[in-house]
């Protein structure tokens, strides 16, 4: 039964900011292909989880295992190798790269001259695009997207380096309702896929709609 396996496990976890605890023994565990919600109100703790999921932040105790292994990330670029992707409320695209130069920035596919290819970044962008579902002009400015796109562009960014761990942080915030349906059709069809994804809302209604746990 692979639902029982647990991909990601937190045990223990601490952490304190000028001696105010805003983690104090949590716990903490993700099995893949399942939408697991995480829930409270401000100053809960929720943001310094994930940053501590994300080698963010370090935690003052405890332990994180990932597939059964214990790991120490002392940044956010080896919590990405080790396949872990975050999508913030604040969109880190660079506004001036088209989407797909955004979906591959600083992994773009070299040619054997040692140059970017071109053709196959844009023919790579448009399948991931194409799995999810997604319509998007590869050649358009990120600073012309609404915020919506922009998320796509940061999932699909996220599917290019085979993250098995999509962390969504009040991801529907300023979406319309329409946008928020195309945003769980894709949530939906990660979690088909076996992607474990840690989703932080304070709608009730839209868990209740998504999350296997809360």
């Amino acid at each position: 039964e692979i639902m029982s396996e647990t991909i990601l496990n937190m045990t223990n976890i601490s952490k304190s900011f000028a001696g105010v605890h805003a983690l104090r023994g949590v716990r903490f565990d993700l099995r893949p292909g399942e939408v697991h919600a995480l829930l409270g109100e401000n100053g809960a703790g929720k943001s310094t989880l994930v940053k501590v999921m994300t080698g963010v932040h370090q935690p003052d105790g405890g332990e994180i295992y990932l597939n059964g292994v214990q790991v120490h990330f002392s940044d956010a670029r080896q919590s990405r190798q080790a396949g872990i992707a975050a999508i913030y409320q604040e969109l880190s695209l660079f506004p001036d790269l088209d989407v797909a130069e955004n979906i591959f920035a600083g992994r773009q596919p070299i040619t054997t001259g040692g140059r970017i290819d071109w053709r196959k970044l844009y023919s790579q962008a448009d399948q991931l695009l194409t799995s999810l579902g997604v319509h998007l002009d590869l050649k358009q400015k990120a600073r012309n997207l609404s915020i919506a796109q922009q998320q796509m562009v940061e999932i699909a960014r996220a599917l290019s380096v085979n993250a098995r761990i999509l962390i969504m942080d009040e991801p529907t915030s300023s979406l319309t309702l329409n946008e928020v349906a195309d945003l769980f059709r894709i949530v939906r069809h990660l979690r088909e896929e076996g992607t474990a994804i840690v989703f932080i809302s304070h709608r009730l209604e839209e868990l209740f709609e998504l999350a296997d746990r809360v």
